[in-house]
């Protein structure tokens, strides 16, 4: 039984009423030249009528729940979606290109400015990091990459120095078209060398 009431079925509740009537003059006209066997089955077909038209507009109106639901799961499949594109756009020997680059204590500070992000704001700090490298020299090798959105990924990246290393997590964006290592990670390793971040 439908027990929900909508303002959507408002137009298919005023057929019904208006059903009804119809029936019941019907049923009011032939009860006088029919039988009682007759007269049982118009007022079952007058019921029968009437229910299939509450039926139906129960079963027509829309569930504002479920179509919240509805928007929401494709939100989600649509963002989760983004995401996978992301870390499929991007390979570890991509994002250890760039690392191999900041951890080179040859490459120039323009070269490094190149893949970190502001770079260009940073090239001071970078020649400091470089002679940071000279008399300690670190190494990353990139690891698991997994996407945060559309143009950030996180990749498990080992960092090592003549004492040993650790794993820690990189996150690289995409820069007109161009994967750099993120602030935050760049700020975390200069602090390990005692940097400022800019």
């Amino acid at each position: 039984m439908c027990r929900r009431t909508h303002t959507a079925g408002a137009g298919t509740t005023a057929a019904t009423m208006l059903a009804l009537p119809i029936f019941w003059f019907l049923f009011r006209r032939f009860t006088r030249k029919v039988s009682s066997v007759t007269i049982r089955k118009l007022a079952a077909v007058a019921a029968t009528a009437a229910a299939l038209t509450a039926l139906t507009a129960c079963s027509s109106d829309d569930d504002p729940t479920e179509t919240a639901s509805a928007t929401t799961s494709g939100a989600a499949t649509g963002a989760t979606t983004s995401a996978a594109a992301a870390a499929a756009a991007v390979t570890a020997e991509v994002l250890q290109q760039q690392v191999n680059t900041f951890f080179d204590p040859a490459a120039p500070a323009d070269a490094k400015a190149a893949v970190v992000e502001n770079g260009a704001d940073r090239t001071a700090v970078l020649e400091q990091f470089n002679g940071v490298l000279a008399g300690y020299p670190l190494t990353g090798t990139v690891g698991e990459v997994a996407a945060v959105d559309e143009d950030t990924v996180t990749a498990t990246t080992e960092v090592a120095g003549p004492h040993g290393g650790a794993p820690m997590p990189l996150t690289f964006e995409e820069v007109d078209g161009q994967w750099v290592i993120a602030d935050e990670s760049v700020c975390s390793i200069f602090e390990m060398g005692h940097l400022p971040c800019s």
